[in-house]
């Protein structure tokens, strides 16, 4: 029924980005997975997979290559997605840790090993993630991308120096053809939110991509798509929306934790990923079925918030 589904694994994650809340979780994650909720909740996914066949699966978390068993739980969730499976990953653990990953039955032909960068630069990445050694994150992508997944790479377009960035990227990683780079435009100004500086930001970055990147490295091939352009676009005309992909199509349902405990836990699930933050579906994975969440589809219900959506703060 949708062509992608996003879910979020119930698993601490070792980074500390400034820009991500998730990491406060870990310690809520770690009693979920102690009281057996976590394997709820995972198994709740598996059956939402086996239910909507999408053909591409988003798996994030936390950090779920951390997962025990997550080769095998890809593996399963694999069977019932037609395409390709995205997993995403920080980098940001020891080695130690690197070397003892749960990846026995990882369906490798169909996962991309997923990762937007906190900036490949050393001082920014410093103050970005708080400290994590960069030899570290450039060993760990290195050991990881020698094994048979295909690697997909995103760097944050509006930063100043992203010319640099991808200079460094090549000549210390040398990516070969299991690679995909794509530029990501991520708002982390102004609370995130901030409406000026938003609308500023895009200004700037399809400056930028309609003059070129100056000596733009050319043993690199890089994706510039913006997510979203054609809604903002739509909006500019003054459709009121109507252009958006995700408006009048099942192209996503996306899953992220919410709270929960021995006895439930709860999911909030949403059909489009500029739904602002405080709009959501909630559900709960030991009283509604998943065949709520089609009538919910079904009767459009997300249809109200459109006209609060994030992608109206480009305009």
């Amino acid at each position: 029924m949708f062509q992608s589904l996003r879910i979020q694994v119930i698993q601490p994650c070792r980074a500390r980005c400034k820009w991500c809340g998730t990491y406060k979780k870990n310690n809520l994650f770690q009693q979920l997975i102690d009281q057996g909720v976590a394997d709820d909740v995972h198994e709740f996914y598996l059956q939402a997979v086996k239910e909507f066949k999408p053909e591409s699966l988003y798996i994030s978390g936390g950090e779920p290559i951390l997962m025990k068993g997550i080769g095998k739980y890809i593996k399963k969730l694999s069977e019932h997605v037609s395409r390709r499976i995205f997993l995403f990953t920080s980098f940001q653990f020891s080695a130690l840790t690197r070397d003892e990953l749960d990846l026995d039955e990882m369906p490798w032909d169909k996962v991309i090993l997923t990762h937007t960068t906190a900036g490949f630069d050393r001082d920014i990445w410093d103050d970005m993630t708080q400290g994590f050694p960069f030899e570290l994150y450039i060993d760990n992508i290195k050991k990881l991308s020698a094994l048979p997944w295909r690697k997909q790479i995103k760097f944050i377009l509006n930063h100043e120096n992203l010319k640099k960035e991808l200079e460094d990227f090549a000549s210390l990683i040398r990516p070969d053809s299991t690679f995909h780079l794509s530029l990501k435009l991520m708002n982390n100004q102004a609370g995130n939110f901030g409406a000026h500086e938003i609308k500023k930001t895009r200004e700037n970055v399809l400056e930028l991509l309609e003059n070129g990147i100056p000596d733009f490295p050319k043993e690199l091939e890089i994706e510039t798509k913006i997510t979203g352009e054609e809604a903002i676009s739509g909006f500019i005309r003054g459709d009121n929306g109507e252009s958006c992909p995700y408006r009048n199509d099942s192209l996503e349902l996306r899953f992220a934790f919410h709270r929960g405990d021995s006895k439930s836990a709860k999911l909030q699930y949403r059909f489009c990923p500029h739904f602002p933050p405080s709009k959501h579906f909630i559900f709960k994975t030991n009283r509604d079925s998943i065949e709520d969440i089609r009538k919910s589809w079904e009767e459009k219900k997300w249809h109200s918030w459109c006209s609060k959506c994030r992608l109206r703060l480009y305009v």
